[in-house]
């Protein structure tokens, strides 16, 4: 009788975790935090190779990393080939580092690279392979393999962080929103959803 009443108060013990750990899991999955209104004109590529897909796990407003702020986040292996979403020349970049994790203890040690485009506006790409930045002065171009994601900063798991920015602080309205062409059109990336380079 003792083992039986053990074996219920544990079921529940693990039921009422997992419930809690469902909820959270909906809260970022579900809630998000409001961002810039302010929108780019221009139509931006995806920042990868043509004919490939990958997911936007974080998007706009996302509870994780991304309050308040208009960044897309693509799951993406480390190594992968990082391209130009747009047309510009090289502002700044980083790529020293190794270190990445969970905490925001990283957050500094993210490997990045900045273009500064033509409308003054800057595209950043984030969390970089040590050693990934493969063009570091001069002009790119649109589609331009530019850099190889990594898992650099402060990630839970390899990916790229795409955001631009009409001035280089992490205020709210430093950031645009952007539209992509994809498989599905001339659209704002979703949060959950694929896009393919066309």
């Amino acid at each position: 009788m003792v083992r039986r009443r053990k074996s219920i108060i544990i079921f529940l013990i693990l039921a009422i975790v997992l419930l809690l750990l469902f909820v959270i899991c909906c809260v970022f999955k579900f809630v998000h935090t409001p961002v810039a209104e302010q929108r780019d004109s221009y139509v931006y590529d995806l920042p990868y190779s043509k004919g490939v897909s990958y997911k936007v796990v974080q998007g706009y407003g996302g509870l994780f990393s991304h309050t308040y702020t208009a960044a897309i986040d693509f799951e993406m292996p480390e190594g992968t080939e990082v391209c130009a979403a747009r047309d510009g020349e090289v502002f700044a970049y980083k790529d020293n580092s190794s270190e990445g994790g969970p905490f925001s203890k990283y957050k500094d040690k993210a490997n990045y690279l900045i273009i500064k485009h033509s409308d003054g506006s800057f595209g950043c790409y984030w969390h970089l392979q040590k050693n990934g930045v493969l063009v570091k002065k001069g002009k790119v171009s649109k589609g331009q393999v530019i850099a190889l994601s990594g898992s650099t900063g402060y990630v839970l798991a390899p990916h790229l962080h795409f955001s631009v920015k009409i001035k280089l602080n992490y205020d709210e309205d430093a950031y645009v929103r952007t539209v992509f062409a994809t498989d599905k059109g001339i659209v704002e990336l979703k949060e959950g959803s694929w896009y393919e380079k066309m």
